[in-house]
């Protein structure tokens, strides 16, 4: 029996680590038994045309984010735009940070869980983040951790496998980043008690090209404002 599998890729100007990326998805891909597979790119609405068709050219579908260019959108563009067939949705950042090769390790883990985790802070995983940037994101994750009573110890990272039932169970207001663990918590909403979460150790490389569209101060503010709301949303339950 084959298997759908939907990788959900948000790129904002990242031509050039695409160029990378996506060739070492669709090689992984190939590789495993029983998937079928789709590559979604969701592209902002400056994406020229060339570059449009270049993503096509390495055979994945293009997305345009609707209604803004938002980081949320381009996650919610995406998750509209997933092939019924698929049992699985994969999303991973576009700038190489998230190394293709744990795909395998990531649908290995996925039998019984409702999400798994490609993890920088479980054991055996490792970040190439500044020390600065990993005191904060390690307190970010404890925070989210405790606050809203998520078992992960990476619950910020971007790169997880959901399963497309879940997703389409789920309406996400985030505007920014934080809707990762918007996303997070409402799909354990639906389960409950019998939420099951699973991490895999992986390593967060640095980016290849380009910068981050990622401004710390602001990103902080989005992060504490969405748990904030989260909780008191769960509490109304």
């Amino acid at each position: 029996m084959v298997t759908g599998l939907s990788v959900v890729i948000p790129a904002y100007d990242e031509l050039l680590n695409l160029r990378e990326l996506l060739p070492e998805i669709k090689r992984v891909t190939q590789q495993l038994q029983n998937f079928s597979t789709e590559i979604l790119v969701v592209l902002p609405s400056i994406a020229e045309p060339e570059e449009i068709q270049e993503i096509k050219d390495f055979g994945a579908t293009v997305i345009m984010r609707q209604p803004t260019d938002s980081f949320g959108d381009a996650l919610r563009s995406g998750f509209a735009a997933v092939s019924e067939s698929s049992e699985f949705v994969l999303v991973m950042d576009a700038d190489y940070s998230h190394n293709p090769l744990a795909i395998p390790r990531l649908l290995a883990a996925s039998s019984g869980a409702h999400v798994v985790v490609a993890s920088r802070y479980t054991h055996g995983g490792t970040t190439a983040n500044s020390l600065l940037l990993k005191i904060m994101s390690r307190l970010l994750n404890l925070a989210y951790s405790i606050v809203l009573g998520i078992n992960c110890r990476d619950i910020s990272t971007n790169y997880k496998l959901y399963r497309r039932s879940d997703l389409k169970n789920i309406v996400l207001n985030c505007k920014d980043f934080d809707i990762v663990e918007e996303i997070l918590f409402k799909v354990k909403s639906i389960h409950g008690h019998s939420f099951v979460i699973r991490e895999v150790p992986d390593h967060f490389y640095e980016r290849k090209f380009g910068v981050t569209k990622r401004q710390l101060g602001p990103f902080i503010i989005s992060y504490f404002r969405t748990l904030v709301r989260l909780k008191i949303s769960s509490k109304k339950k």
